[in-house]
């Protein structure tokens, strides 16, 4: 299947679920359109989407949030695959993004060491990684 054809079966697969009021859909960044989040939001669902180089604007426009100013949610450390990970959580509220319904955004920051050699991912190898959510954990939805 190519990726035109993965795009364009997002919304026919989703209308076969009758009932999507209240379920969160989670996507990759292909999936990551305006007219997929709008389709959400028309059925009552909510999403959390990957935001990578294809929503060049919506990148700029996370990117350049207060991230600095924003305190530290979590911190994970786990091993697997010969490497270890740590990985630092932000989440700031959001408003007015270049994105439907987006209430939340999330800034995963991580770096990896290879067990074996002590190699550290430099910065600048995708350490960034940057997720919305149209949900609220404040109303329960």
């Amino acid at each position: 299947m190519s990726w035109h054809s993965e795009i364009t079966c997002f919304q026919p697969l989703l209308d076969t679920v009758a009932d999507l009021a209240g379920v969160v859909v989670t996507s990759d960044a292909m999936h990551t359109q305006c007219e997929n989040a709008d389709y959400l939001l028309g059925r009552a669902a909510h999403y959390i989407v990957i935001v990578k180089g294809n929503q060049k604007k919506l990148c700029r426009q996370l990117k350049s949030l207060p991230w600095k100013d924003i305190p530290l949610q979590g911190r994970t450390r786990g091993v697997g695959h010969g490497r270890s990970e740590i990985r630092r959580i932000k989440v700031a509220t959001v408003n007015n993004l270049l994105f439907p319904g987006s209430r939340q955004a999330v800034q995963i920051k991580r770096r990896r060491t290879d067990r074996k050699t002590g190699k550290t991912t430099p910065r600048g190898t995708r350490p960034l990684r940057l997720i919305l959510w149209s949900g609220h954990p404040d109303n329960g939805s």
